[in-house]
């Protein structure tokens, strides 16, 4: 067999195990780096879940505990009905039941010791007082008696993962579950989430993968055929005089073939062969290319700059779309944990609120400004004030019972009657105002700085039982977006409520300081009465005395 025949069958042997292996190391490079990614963002989701749950079951613990704290008796500890809870466990429960998060997440309360009664489940009422049971899949256990075992096992609190009826399916999805024990009742505080969906993204990620690889291998197969077609050809053409170029070519796919990073080197040759260096070097270039860029993504960089061969670059337009959907995912993960993190603060928000206007002062002014100061601050807003109604006259008016900017009390009389300004308006619709186009001589912001007009006023009607309390107006220089309003439209329900009963209490002290200082005024009277009542008959002894007297005289 002559040169012209070896150089090409020799070569093209060469070239095509050399292609394969690199495919086969590049692919396998990429799938692995891949499927780490994938496992690093499987442990990363169930990583975010568990400290969801360990969050929302600590706040639940910390509502309970403080609950307790107050209760000096111990007789309450087997309690399982709610209305048999004395009123700061009943409040307590009340609060951990509106407790939400994510899509439907709740938190139930059961007790810890068997028959493992629930205490509350709030998505199922009929549940609560009741003994349940649920056997684990391939289990005769009991989950509450599982959830038992996890506190004992590790120290009060632990993970436990199992198969549950998902709300709207008749099937048993997997469910992650962290409970805590509350042990001066001995109940289980415990709540969970489906984790399918990510198993369900992992599938498609690695359905994706596939398809991604088996791509990839086909563009690589076509390229390096096509290669060895054009390599064979020319060798064949050129013989000996090109066994030199030929000899650095089988050094230089025998490199590849090791998996080793070449470097693309300079060709002087304007023929055949010139043309097959040139396309072994950009061979070489898009492998280190596509190389270097699945590092890139493995290790989290998904902002790595990467350009493709050509517009018909399959292999890189893939990666470009494969970085896109990391993208894309991480994005939509951002912005879910960004809306729990709102729920949480949310409801935060309601269980401070409620403390505070459950223990609030009696004194409407110092209560008006505990409620207002908070709810600046959580809003982040730079001015607020409570108007309350003020129906005492004939004419009913707004008066501004407390206020606070840029953190610091405001000490200030206004009035505003129903129907005049903003606020006015707002009392008399019993409708919230929202304005974004605050004229300037509405109202001025003042702090250390200088001064500044409000971008944005909010006013939210004060209404219990279809009953006007007042308003609260919030003025800030930037938007209040709609989370924060509604947040506001809600909690001004507990508020409204509060401070009407303050009123009520108010006005009844006031009452009762009258009646009293009536009673004493009068009490006064009757002993003057009294008193003089026995002068008169004191008088009225001498009298008959003196007229005795005479009588005698005029005997004698």
């Amino acid at each position: 067999m002559n040169i012209r025949t070896k150089i090409p069958l020799f070569t093209s042997i060469i070239v095509f195990i050399t292609i394969v292996a690199v495919t086969v190391f590049s692919v396998w490079e990429y799938r692995n780096k891949t499927l780490e990614s994938i496992d690093s963002y499987k442990q990363e989701q169930t990583e975010i879940i568990k400290k969801q749950l360990e969050d929302n079951v600590n706040s639940a613990y910390k509502i309970l505990d403080k609950a307790w704290s107050k209760i000096s008796s111990s007789n309450h500890k087997h309690l399982v009905l709610l209305n048999d809870f004395p009123s700061e466990l009943k409040y307590a429960v009340r609060d951990i039941e509106q407790i939400t998060f994510g899509d439907a997440g709740y938190i139930w309360l059961n007790e810890v010791k068997p028959p493992y009664t629930v205490i509350m489940h709030p998505v199922k009422p009929e549940m609560n007082g009741t003994v349940q049971v649920f056997y684990i899949q391939d289990t005769k256990q009991n989950v509450y008696e599982a959830f038992a075992d996890v506190i004992n096992k590790n120290g009060g609190a632990g993970f436990l993962k199992y198969d549950y009826y998902k709300p709207g399916t008749n099937e048993r999805i997997p469910k992650l579950s962290y409970i805590r024990l509350f042990e001066p009742l001995g109940w289980v505080i415990g709540t969970g989430v489906y984790v399918d969906y990510i198993d369900a993204m992992v599938t498609q990620k690695t359905a994706e993968l596939n398809k991604q690889t088996n791509r990839l291998i086909s563009v690589v197969v076509i390229f390096g055929l096509i290669l060895i077609s054009v390599a064979s050809l020319s060798l064949f053409y050129f013989g000996k005089s090109i066994s030199d170029s030929i000899s650095n070519v089988k050094q230089k796919l025998f490199e590849m073939s090791k998996g080793h990073v070449l470097e693309v080197e300079q060709i002087k040759r304007n023929d055949e062969l010139g043309e097959m260096l040139n396309s072994l070097n950009d061979l070489i270039f898009g492998l280190n290319q596509y190389a270097d860029f699945s590092l890139e993504i493995g290790q989290g960089n998904i902002d790595a700059e990467f350009k493709p061969l050509s517009s018909d670059d399959k292999l890189g337009n893939s990666l470009l779309d494969m970085r896109e959907s990391i993208k894309k995912a991480s994005n939509e993960e951002e912005k879910r944990r960004f809306e729990n993190e709102r729920r949480s603060k949310a409801n935060e928000g309601y269980a401070m609120f409620s403390e505070l206007v459950r223990k609030g002062s009696k004194d409407i002014a110092e209560l008006s400004y505990d409620i207002i100061s908070s709810l600046v601050d959580m809003l982040g807003v730079n001015q607020g004030g409570i108007f309350m109604i003020n129906d005492e006259s004939e004419e009913k008016y707004l008066e501004l019972t407390a206020s606070v900017a840029y953190g610091r009390r405001k000490y200030q009389e206004k009035k505003i009657f129903i129907g005049d300004g903003l606020a006015g308006a707002c009392a008399y619709e019993k409708k919230k105002i929202y304005v974004t186009n605050v004229p300037d001589n509405y109202a001025e912001i003042r702090s250390g700085l200088g001064t500044a007009n409000p971008k944005t006023i909010l006013i939210v009607p004060l209404v219990t039982e279809d009953y006007l309390v007042g308003v609260i107006e919030l003025a800030s220089l930037k938007e209040i977006d709609d989370f924060n309003i509604e947040f506001t439209e809600k909690v001004t329900e507990t508020i409204a409520a509060s401070l009407f009963a303050a009123k009520i209490n108010a006005k009844t002290s006031q009452l009762q300081y009258e009646y009293e200082k009536l009673l004493s005024e009068n009490n006064k009277v009757t002993a003057t009465l009294v008193e003089k009542e026995k002068e008169i008959k004191h008088f009225k002894r001498i009298i008959n005395d003196m007229k005795e007297n005479k009588s005698i005289l005029s005997v004698k």
